[in-house]
């Protein structure tokens, strides 16, 4: 057991974190076949910031034999606290030498990066934007002590399990996305182009789903189906340990990622066929099949959770003939099209953030209806409260400097004429006669303009009120005619 431990979910969990998609890692009986793609000896980039300078730290340590056999006895809670770094005080002054320098060489990179920042930058934009790194010890940066494995264990652990979360976050907005565009897409054909479009979709996807029984991931059925297809003992009976040292890439007794993923393929390749069209086996969802079934194998079997499968691991598990009773039991997999990934308000939430249409206004839930001259009393204040003085107070002319009002140029109002309102002459309403209806305010055309004269008549009143009381009063400049 090697010093990637140490680090957690350092280097080993970072080949899953990073969804590897390489061909699978598999060697058969002596001799060993050729290494392809990326191996366990030259994992993917963890994605981190600081990938390079956790390499050469994990590369470093795993040289000295001492403090790896410190952290053979050592549990998983002390590894992912931190707490195994104390250990860090035994190694040789040579790996100490090795540490101190690779760090002084990871400072001397982050000051240059600072440096680079802050030309594009105000000072105090830069106080902002720079983040003092927290994997090592920047108040001392000369040496490399406990401090700073503890730290890189700390920060490694916490970043990658959040780049894990963002995977399952960043695969359920795949899901949503594609479900948005398949309904675009249908709602821009035309009704038979439309139908024949979902009838393709419907048969695609009931030819996904007749595949073979998928097994479950890590029991007795899956491992069973490997030893008989892929390793070619089928005439011999399946045993444990042998099936265990056949998928053992580079015999350290350990199960790796690479290696679990290699025992998966099988089930994967009876769900998703490279051959196919996406609209059948989409290669992503195959992705995150292999994410959710190699996910599932760790959590069976690596009891310590150091993203590594050892021997004694596997053999508890499976009993040393495969007599155990969880190893033997299969219930089958759902796979991801079987899952829903999505609930209906994750749905719509990711609609309103990223295809609501621009310029359109929700309403908020909680509007109740209201009578309309309460509604513009609270949406349209007067023009004193908007800052403008009355009409009769901006310069303008009042009614009684010009034209005296209607009723005093010998013309009595509407109402007054002989001529009884629309309603009290037999008339329906103006909704009830066809007339259109302003649909704004929900009320006839007709029934506006009435209102508009009533008004009117009020001020032409209150004008004439006006007058009079300017005639009463001494002093008072008589109007000009």
């Amino acid at each position: 057991m090697h010093i990637r431990q140490s680090l957690s979910l350092a280097c080993l969990l970072a080949m899953l974190l990073v969804c590897c998609t390489a061909k699978p890692v598999r060697r058969g009986p002596p001799p060993p076949q050729p290494v392809e793609g990326d191996s366990p000896e030259h994992p993917k980039s963890t994605g981190l910031a600081y990938d390079h300078y956790l390499r050469q730290v994990v590369d470093v340590l795993e040289s000295d034999p001492e403090f790896r056999k410190k952290l053979e006895t050592a549990n998983v809670s002390d590894i992912r606290s931190g707490k195994i770094a104390m250990y860090l005080e035994m190694v040789n002054h040579t790996v100490r030498t090795s540490l101190d320098e690779i760090k002084r060489r990871e400072i001397s990179r982050l000051q240059e990066l600072a440096r680079l920042q802050m030309q594009g930058m105000s000072a105090h934009d830069g106080v902002k934007k720079f983040e003092i790194p927290s994997y090592l010890d920047v108040r001392n940066p000369h040496s490399f002590e406990v401090k700073d494995l503890e730290n890189l264990i700390i920060k490694t652990t916490s970043d990658l399990e959040e780049l894990d979360k963002q995977r399952k976050e960043e695969f359920k907005e795949y899901e949503m996305e594609k479900t948005f565009e398949q309904q675009e897409h249908l709602k821009a054909l035309k009704e038979e182009e439309r139908k024949r479009e979902e009838a393709r979709l419907e048969e695609l996807k009931k030819k996904h789903a007749q595949h073979p029984k998928v097994n479950h991931p890590g029991s007795k059925d899956q491992f069973e189906e490997v030893w008989e297809k892929v390793d070619h003992l089928e005439d011999q009976e399946f045993n444990p340990k042998t099936f265990f040292y056949t998928h053992d890439v580079n015999g350290d007794m350990e199960w790796s990622v690479d290696e679990v993923d290699a025992v998966l393929q099988l089930e994967l390749d009876k769900v998703y066929d490279a051959k196919n069209s996406p609209d059948e086996d989409d290669p992503v969802e195959r992705q995150e099949e292999m994410n959710r079934m190699r996910e599932h194998v760790f959590q069976e079997m690596d009891k310590d959770k150091n993203w590594r499968i050892s021997f004694q691991e596997f053999i508890d598990y499976t009993g040393s003939q495969g007599q155990n009773q969880e190893f033997q039991k299969d219930d089958g997999w759902k796979t991801v099209d079987e899952e829903p990934v999505f609930t209906d308000e994750d749905y719509q939430r990711y609609l309103q953030e990223h295809h609501a249409q621009p310029g359109v206004i929700h309403p908020p839930e909680n509007l109740q209806f209201q009578p309309e001259g309460q509604l513009h009393q609270q949406e349209q204040p007067s023009e004193h409260q908007q800052g403008q003085p009355p009409a009769h107070q901006q310069g303008q002319p009042q009614a009684h400097q010009g034209q005296p009002p209607a009723h005093q140029q010998g013309q009595p109002p509407a109402h007054q004429q002989g001529q009884p309102p629309a309603y009290q002459q037999g008339q329906p309403p103006a909704h009830q006669q066809g007339q259109p209806v302003d649909q704004q305010h929900g009320q006839p055309v007709d029934q506006q303009n009435l209102d508009a004269e009533k008004l009117q008549q009020q001020i032409r009143d209150l004008q004439n009120q006006l007058q009079q009381q300017q005639q009463q009063q001494p002093n008072t400049q008589q109007p000009q005619h």
